[in-house]
């Protein structure tokens, strides 16, 4: 890439999961057993060789700091690439004011020291794997002022509800409203944007847009007000909206289905993740595994399917566990069976946890059921 890229990690974006997310924020939650969600969004800043990443957060800060450490994962040259997490301090005193434009206002100082030809904002929340050389080289040929980024769907009435609709003619994007699942066959934001560090500031600071609370409602005036040139890149590929408890368990079961896997890790651009210098899983004499992503750390001596288990997990002797998330560090005891069930970090479970498909159970944080 020959110009100078700042990212944006924009966290204040990500919809709630509920009690899932009651301690933490969507983009560090555990997904896949492995990653955190925000893991893709930052390998995509990563495979497009930007190293200027900033992270936007509005709230459950040690979360964040924790996945993350020092940021040198996502990194290509440790040498000037830079990294930082941003709070908006004066949001955190005033939860009126703590929003994701106001978030960049009051850490403007990071766009002055990072002098950027360019800036991409993301989200944590969809999921994709996405070259943002080429998204720039659109935004370059259109001479556009904002490049969005979108995807069509074919299920519009249930997914991307946290989003945007859009209309696009001749590139140039018409119409963009929120999605109010009205229509399945429909072109949705991403929630991505480009524009020039100049165009950006500009518009963050216009009198006319002071009032906009977010991002996407900054977005929503001016394409409605068609002040400026706003282009619109399709992407395709894989793409999913984690903007609910349910779509979060949807999305991580379909990835056991090696078709819809590849689509996702067979791209060529790899996903990085914080390391953990942890042994591998290991298996006990009675333990049977089936269709599952199992992470390294854990000792299993039960029956496990169609189930994502993460690191350290302890699955003990004549335990069952079936269409299941189990997270970090919990334990299942000896003969209990677990299914339909989203797990929580350090909990113990001693007694059976039986959900369904259409209301699987959540155990919380911690907590020992016996």
């Amino acid at each position: 890439m020959g110009h100078k890229v700042l990212g944006l990690l924009n966290l204040y974006d990500s919809p709630s999961l509920g009690e899932l997310t009651k301690k933490r924020t969507l983009g560090s939650t555990s997904f896949l057993g492995r990653y955190a969600i925000m893991d893709f969004a930052l390998s995509n800043f990563t495979n497009s060789n930007i190293d200027e990443i900033n992270i936007l957060v509005k709230d459950n800060y040690r979360s964040v700091a924790k996945h993350i450490g020092t940021l040198k994962t996502w990194v290509n040259n440790t040498k000037i690439g830079r990294q930082n997490i941003l709070m908006n301090e004066r949001g955190i005193r005033d939860p009126k004011y703590n929003s994701d434009l106001n978030a960049i206002r009051e850490n403007d100082w990071v766009y002055f020291e990072a002098d950027a030809d360019y800036v991409i904002i993301a989200p944590a929340h969809i999921i994709s794997v996405i070259d943002y050389r080429k998204v720039l080289e659109f935004h370059e040929e259109k001479n556009a002022d904002i490049t969005l980024v979108y995807t069509k769907i074919k299920d519009g009435s249930k997914a991307f509800l946290s989003s945007n609709v859009l209309e696009v003619k001749d590139d140039k994007v018409v119409f963009f409203a929120p999605n109010k699942g009205k229509k399945d066959d429909v072109a949705v934001s991403m929630r991505t944007y480009i524009m020039s560090q100049d165009a950006f500031l500009k518009i963050i600071r216009h009198k006319d847009y002071r009032d906009a609370l977010s991002i996407r409602m900054l977005m929503e005036k001016i394409i409605a007000s068609q002040s400026l040139k706003v282009f619109g890149y399709e992407h395709k590929g894989y793409v999913r909206c984690i903007d609910s408890f349910e779509h979060f368990i949807e999305y991580s079961f379909e990835l056991l289905d090696y078709k819809v896997a590849t689509k996702l890790f067979d791209t060529g651009a790899p996903i990085y993740t914080r390391t953990h210098s942890a042994p591998p899983a290991d298996y006990g004499e009675h333990a049977s595994v089936k269709n599952c992503y199992i992470a390294n750390g854990g000792h299993l001596d039960g029956s496990v399917k169609n189930s994502i288990v993460s690191r350290y997990v302890v699955v003990e002797e004549k335990a069952k566990i079936d269409h299941s998330i189990i997270l970090t560090q919990a334990v299942i005891g000896k003969g209990v069976k677990v299914e339909y069930a989203v797990v929580d970090k350090y909990a113990k479970i001693y007694k059976d946890v039986i959900g369904s498909k259409d209301k699987p159970v959540y155990v919380a944080q911690g907590k020992v059921i016996k």
